[in-house]
């Protein structure tokens, strides 16, 4: 006969406590979020203020667009390529430095070619730290990662919303240059901070990371390519002109040889297999992407609502993308704190439709809207927007092995590249077009003096004749009002179809990913010691 002997039971995990390192690391990349990751949402509140600074008009502005585009994207690569080699911290420096340079040229341009430059020189700097720098900032953080996916999750997209408002206030009190000279102390103090608190991480022996120039040349091509003609579709005249039929036919063929290239056996990367060997990771990026896209193109249009429609100060506008601010961080904060498996994927789908819906009710806005409407509007889908980050930050922690989270830094970014030049863009471009469509239908009805425009005339006629006016000086003045009355409501209408067009749009995309990705990452693990089940 023998015994069985009782396995030992297994000892409770150690509870995670937070030590002073952690808060010094998490102090540090507080001012690295407050530098490089608040320009990417500069919004038009300030926009033609830059413009009229360097004396260019929307359609130039393009090509400062695509300087910074470009920046990013090869800042992104580079930042692999060179962390490989001294490490994740010295990257981080250095791209502060590129930065706060890219910050400096910005605010003393003097013309479209100078503020180019200063764009790309920002965005190159720019992208070695956010192509790196979240997947550095866990590493801090060991077995307290929750705390890390929670901190960044919150600090790191709802604090965007203020951007704005700093923005309009800099540009009321000092000038345009200071939009960007604001941030050179904020990235100075990042560079101390970071070089005193972060980890040492640079390899005993530079590893050697082949990077396909060639191949991140032609991605590049073609985002450029789409940047024109999405920007440039009116200016060209559409389909009418060459230049815009070229453009199209080079976001179609430059895809198709960079697939080519990259499937011939001829291109050196070995990292593009270890980016997208998980299907949970890239779908959690496409949902990261996705959230972006959200904040940027509903800000984006406020604020042309807030400063052409309604014509408030830039100010006025600034303080409109404050209240999502406060909605999304305690909805990100609770559902990260109350982290639960079987939730996270249903608060995700939750948040995808929800705030879809809020930006179709967001559509109803016209030229009479009151402001805190707008406001409770924006609060309402900021709340749905906080309900995402927590799903998709936790899925790219598990569903990625830690040996491939510096790669999953850069496809985070340029997964991202893509989506936040063209969605904003092409949205942008559908309100100038649902705009002029109105307003040709509106000079049809004042042509054709239909019995609306006849009536409408004859009430702004007898207002003009009870103040005396009369003769040639009353039809003058009750064309100006008609006219006047034509272009605002044909604004407005533009604003409701490009709203409704970016709702659909973000529910199309954003509901089959978030369900997919629910799907997907059934099977995941929290790594051990990441403190959360």
């Amino acid at each position: 006969m023998t015994t069985a002997l009782a396995a030992p039971a297994a000892e409770p995990a150690a509870p995670v406590r937070l030590e002073r390192r952690h808060w010094l690391a998490a102090l540090a990349m507080l001012f690295v979020l407050f530098a490089p990751y608040q320009t990417l949402v500069q919004t038009v509140t300030t926009d033609d203020a830059v413009r009229k600074g360097v004396n260019v008009d929307d359609y130039d502005m393009t090509w400062v667009q695509v300087a910074y585009g470009v920046g990013i994207l090869y800042g992104v690569f580079t930042a692999l390529w060179l962390s490989a080699r001294i490490g994740s911290r010295n990257t981080i420096l250095l791209g502060l430095i590129g930065f706060a340079l890219g910050n400096l040229l910005c605010g003393a341009a003097g013309g479209l070619v100078s503020l180019a430059v200063g764009r790309f020189v920002d965005g190159f700097g720019k992208m070695l730290v956010m192509g790196i720098g979240r997947a550095t900032l866990y590493k801090q953080f060991d077995r307290a990662l929750l705390v890390a996916i929670g901190f960044y999750g919150v600090f790191a997209y709802s604090t965007r919303y203020f951007t704005p408002l700093v923005m309009a206030e800099i540009d009321v009190w000092l000038s345009w240059r200071w939009m960007y000279w604001f941030y050179i102390p904020a990235a100075l103090l990042a560079m101390w901070l970071v070089s005193r608190y972060f980890r040492p991480d640079r390899p005993p022996k530079p590893m050697r990371l082949p990077i396909d120039w060639f191949a991140v040349t032609l991605f590049t091509a073609w985002v450029v390519a789409i940047t024109f003609a999405f920007s440039w579709y009116r200016k060209w005249g559409g389909w009418t002109s060459n230049a815009f039929v070229a453009t199209v036919l080079l976001c179609f063929l430059l895809p198709v040889i960079l697939v080519v290239w990259l499937g011939s056996g001829f291109s050196p990367d070995e990292h593009l297999k270890r980016l997208t060997r998980t299907r949970v990771y890239v779908l959690a990026m496409m949902t990261r992407g996705l959230m972006l896209v959200h904040i940027v193109a509903v800000l984006t249009i406020v604020g042309t609502y807030a400063t052409e429609l309604r014509g408030y100060p830039r100010t006025t506008a600034g303080w409109l993308t404050v209240p999502p601010a406060l909605t999304m961080s305690v909805t990100s904060l609770v559902t990260t704190w109350f982290q639960r498996r079987r939730l996270r994927h249903l608060w995700l789908v939750v948040g995808m439709a929800g705030a879809a819906a809020c930006i179709w009710q967001l559509s109803s806005l016209d030229n009479f809207t009151p402001k805190e409407h707008i406001a409770g509007l924006l609060a309402c889908w900021g709340a749905f927007v906080g309900l995402i980050p927590p799903a998709f930050l936790t899925d790219e922690v598990e569903g990625i092995e830690r040996r491939d989270a510096l790669y999953g830094g850069a496809l985070a970014v340029v997964g991202l590249v893509v989506p936040i030049l063209t969605v904003p863009t092409a949205t942008g471009t559908m309100i100038k077009v649902g705009a002029d469509r109105a307003q040709d239908v509106y000079r049809l009805n004042l042509s054709t003096n239909r019995p609306a425009v006849s009536e409408a005339g004859s009430r702004v006629a007898d207002y003009y004749e009870q103040h005396g006016l009369s003769g040639p000086e009353l039809q003058e003045e009750t064309g100006h009002v008609l006219g006047g009355f034509a272009a605002v409501e044909s604004t407005a209408w533009g604003f409701r179809w490009g709203l409704r067009f970016l709702s659909l749009m973000m529910l199309a995309l954003g509901l089959p990913v978030a369900l997919l990705l629910w799907r997907s990452a059934r099977g995941l693990r929290a790594p051990p010691g990441a403190g959360y089940t």
